[in-house]
């Protein structure tokens, strides 16, 4: 199995690296990281080999267990077996009644914005991105560290993309500052079409404009909370659109 590390010795794994193993279960496993790591803040314990773990302060949230195309997942001292994507809506309902509202993740973090001008209707988040200009007004360290967590959260992840360490400081300006959406392909759309966000026209999992888009169970296991929020949650475009419209997902990611 293919692993990189982090400085602080961390195994992190690409998830696809379970594939072979998991085979018909890994679809709905992907369902299910994703899905934690959308709803929830926990830091995952990954051991490389069979457990992945989410631990949210003192609290543990859930563990997975995997086996030759099958995973268990305890919760709460629940045990659940999963072969395909049937059990998906009761891994997701024991989660939402586990779960304490400490691990739970702000809804601001989860919704659009539509009423700022830096916003566009892509769902992107940039004010939660290490990355924007907004994190390095007063202290360039997140800066700094986006290069390395960037590296951290997908490399190996991303099919055709390699992500290579840089340490240096990144400040992106924003789309509406740099006036990229001449060249974005998902400004015009929308915009032409008259929607408030693409999440209006409801065909984001079948449209060419997001065909190449990230999902949160895409990014290498092993990854802190941290983490997490500030290089994947702010580019969880189509989870955001499901949440906008329905208050709620159950795992329909996928690219």
């Amino acid at each position: 199995m293919y692993h990189i590390h982090a400085d602080d010795g961390r195994i992190l794994t690409p998830p696809n690296e379970l594939e072979l193993l998991l085979k018909g279960s890994f679809p709905a496993f992907i369902k299910i990281l994703g899905h934690i790591r959308f709803f929830y803040i926990a830091d995952e314990i990954w051991d490389g080999k069979s457990l992945l773990a989410f631990r949210a302060g003192s609290e543990n949230l859930a563990a997975i267990r995997f086996d030759d195309g099958v995973f268990q997942i305890a919760i709460s001292g629940k045990d659940i077996a999963v072969a395909d994507e049937t059990p998906l809506n009761t891994v997701y309902e024991v989660l939402d009644k586990a779960a304490s509202a400490g691990c739970r993740r702000p809804k601001e973090q989860l919704a659009l914005i539509l009423n700022d001008p830096g916003q566009f209707p892509c769902s992107r988040r940039c004010d939660m991105c290490l990355g924007s200009k907004n994190s390095n007004k007063d202290n360039f360290s997140p800066g700094e560290n986006f290069g390395y967590m960037n590296w951290l959260c997908y490399h190996g992840c991303l099919p055709g993309i390699d992500i290579d360490r840089w340490d240096g400081v990144f400040a992106c300006p924003g789309c509406a500052e740099n006036k990229k959406t001449i060249d974005c392909k998902y400004y015009p759309c929308p915009t032409e079409k008259g929607y408030s966000c693409c999440g209006d026209c409801g065909e984001y999992y079948t449209c060419e404009v997001y065909d190449d888009c990230h999902y949160p169970g895409q990014c290498n296991l092993g990854l802190t909370a941290g983490e997490v929020t500030s290089l994947v949650i702010p580019y969880a475009s189509k989870e955001r659109f499901d949440f906008y419209l329905n208050g709620v997902i159950y795992g329909n990611s996928s690219c």
